[in-house]
């Protein structure tokens, strides 16, 4: 610390020393004033794909265990909902000064070049991804005032109204999709699309239906409308086409499997046990001879880092909510685990799914909204959510097309409008395995599945399951005035307070 502060002396007193030639003196040879359209994309699909700090705290510890796809004796914060503030502003934390930051400044620079519409397009296509993540998991936030404390001294940003962002959010995407030209540079594009428009459209699109039927509580109208547009514009058409960023070994691992990967770099969160799945995920793929339960699951043969074996008979979940001291010594490893096939560092990152698109179109059709057979698709969804694990390089002999089709198509859907709703959207908690985000928040949008709460002593909500995460305890410090107004206006600020959309 001493030699930090003697360096920043130091290099006070030559400024103030030394006046002469002050503009090549003040510019560091080390930055790049101009970086290229390709290369903030390029960062920037890295920054909103996430790396280990967030994706460990919310994705993870919070979410998957809030849901209930994973359960966890490691970590009670998700398990057994306890609040933990670096935890809980993770997201925040990591998002805002980077991603949000980078995605801003490649909009505004590419915002006055027409032949840079790509860029832009696609920047505020990532923006949406963004943004939807920390408005799903705090509510309102800092929207419109956001990263402009350098170009217009908004150093204490207003929280916007989730009403007003998400009708934004949607303008951003049409004009977006719109705006894409097939003729226009697009280098950089570390998605699996390699910058094809065409695929740059649908997944605009479809993720543009996501934002219109979170709002099928809130605002129905509004979700009928832009849900209509979205099925119109064209959506991704198979699971080949899911929006995926890629990652490289090493510096750029994919950020899931960073968290629970084998691999020398990684953490053990997976292969130390930290991470099981639950038993309410299991129950639910195992009641319906789900052929993803083999793919899926995994038990070691005899320790953690040996053979795994994917034998029916030995595969369990292990209850949210249970207490380690309660289990015999090595009990632990006798529950299923993911298959380490899942958590390589090469791996893409899937942000938009073809199934989820296709069940979100499902709901959509059911309830007159958009068009489409919602039975076929929604057992071509589920079909597709089988396929989707091939995108991970595992075994092939895993899969039996023939076999995965007869059970996709035999899965129940039939009955009242509640009945299918809850065939949906259990079937998008499943498809959406690794995203705990998007599973959170679709539970909480939809109901489904039908979860039951822990209630371990001294936890945070008082038994109930989780609604949202908490805002940053620094905010009522150096933001204090927005942050009381979105308080007062959106409710306390704790877990249990829902957020705009989120409606009983």
């Amino acid at each position: 610390m001493r030699k930090y502060l003697f360096s920043i002396l130091l290099g006070s007193s030559l400024v103030i020393g030394c006046t002469k030639n002050f503009d090549e003196t003040n510019t560091d040879p080390r930055t790049a004033p101009d970086v290229p359209a390709s290369a903030l994309l390029t960062k920037g699909m890295l920054d909103v794909s996430g790396y280990d700090y967030a994706t460990w705290r919310s994705n993870f510890i919070y979410t998957t265990l809030f849901v209930q796809q994973f359960a966890s004796t490691g970590w009670p914060q998700g398990d057994k909902y306890f609040y933990d503030e670096g935890y809980s502003s993770a997201q925040w934390a990591d998002y805002y000064p980077t991603t949000i930051k980078g995605l801003s400044n490649l909009v505004n620079k590419t915002s006055e070049n027409a032949d840079e519409v790509n860029y832009n397009s696609a920047g505020r296509v990532l923006k949406v991804i963004a943004y939807m993540r920390l408005t799903d998991l705090y509510g309102d936030i800092p929207y419109s005032q956001a990263s402009k404390g350098y170009t217009e001294g908004a150093l204490t940003p207003a929280y916007d109204k989730q009403q007003d962002i998400y009708n934004d959010l949607l303008k951003e995407l049409d004009e977006s999709a719109t705006a894409f030209s097939a003729g226009k540079a697009f280098a950089g594009d570390i998605s699996t699309y390699n910058g094809d428009v065409a695929l740059w459209k649908k997944a605009t699109y479809s993720l543009m239906l996501r934002l219109a039927m979170r709002l099928s509580k809130v605002d129905p109208a509004t979700a009928k409308t832009w849900a209509a547009k979205a099925v119109t514009g064209g959506l991704i058409s198979s699971y080949t086409e899911s929006f995926r960023i890629k990652h490289l070994s090493g510096t750029y691992d994919n950020p899931n499997s960073h968290i629970l990967g084998y691999y020398v770099g990684a953490r053990t969160e997976l292969r130390g046990d930290n991470f099981k799945f639950s038993k309410t995920f299991y129950d639910a793929l195992n009641s319906t001879a789900d052929p993803r339960l083999k793919i899926l699951f995994v038990v070691p043969t005899v320790g953690a880092d040996d053979p795994e074996t994917d034998t029916p008979g030995l595969q369990k979940g292990l209850p949210n909510g249970t207490n380690p001291s309660l289990l015999a010594s090595g009990e632990l490893k006798t529950f299923s685990k993911l298959r380490k096939g899942f958590v390589d560092a090469t791996d893409d990152n899937i942000l938009i799914s073809h199934a989820q698109t296709l069940l979100l179109q499902a709901e959509a059709a059911e309830r007159g909204w958009a068009s489409g057979t919602p039975a076929t698709l929604f057992h071509d969804a589920v079909f597709s959510a089988i396929n989707q694990l091939k995108l991970y390089g595992i075994d092939g002999s895993l899969f039996n097309d023939g076999t995965n089709q007869a059970f996709a198509n035999a899965v129940p859907y039939a009955g009242t409008l509640d009945q299918k709703l809850q065939a949906i959207n259990t079937q998008y908690w499943i498809a959406s395995l690794l995203d705990g985000r998007e599973s959170f928040s679709n539970w909480r949008r939809s109901g489904y599945p039908v979860l039951t709460a822990v209630n371990y002593s001294g936890n945070y909500t008082g038994g109930k399951i989780p609604r949202r995460l908490q805002y940053p305890s620094g905010e009522t410090g150096v933001n204090k005035t927005n942050y009381d107004a979105a308080v007062a206006r959106q409710g306390a600020d704790n877990f249990v307070t829902r957020v705009w959309w989120d409606k009983p």
